[in-house]
């Protein structure tokens, strides 16, 4: 049985055996097999015993829930170094905008409340994306504390 790929055809199997035992990871069962193949239980099982089937099928659904796996992180890595990048630019633009108004001696007013608004709602789901310890949801708490000031000083 091949190491890394067991549910591959092994070299001492027939083709008539494989072609059962992927009829065997369709269907699941060996007697579904039989009435499938037309073949008797009695060679089934016989060729499901001699072949391992139930440890390559096994090995066949790890592979799977891995690669699922490795897939939705990759997928997460992807949205996460998106948003970070999306955080970053939006910093930027606020210091920027900051520099400004103050270079001006002008109210960052209303404009400036939402954009640290939403500067704060990135940051939040960068924290939640990366949740590995409480620490998180104290930061997140202390975000949300900061949008509920901004929104009572903009309100006042």
């Amino acid at each position: 049985m091949s190491e890394e790929q067991p549910w591959l055809r092994l070299e001492t199997e027939s083709s008539p055996a494989y072609e059962a035992f992927r009829a065997y990871q369709r269907l699941g069962t060996c007697e579904k097999v039989a009435k499938d193949l037309g073949k008797s239980l009695t060679l089934i099982t016989g060729w499901s015993s001699k072949h391992s089937w139930v440890a390559r099928q096994r090995a066949f659904d790890q592979h799977l829930a891995a690669a699922e796996t490795d897939g939705l992180v990759h997928d997460l890595s992807v949205f996460r170094d998106a948003n970070l990048r999306l955080a970053d630019k939006l910093r930027g633009h606020l210091s920027d905008r900051l520099d400004h108004f103050i270079k001006v001696k002008d109210d960052p007013t209303m404009r400036w409340v939402q954009a640290v608004a939403a500067l704060a709602k990135l940051e939040a789901n960068a924290l939640l994306m990366n949740r590995d310890d409480k620490k998180t949801d104290e930061r997140v708490e202390k975000l949300e504390t900061l949008l509920a000031r901004l929104t009572e000083d903009v309100d006042a």
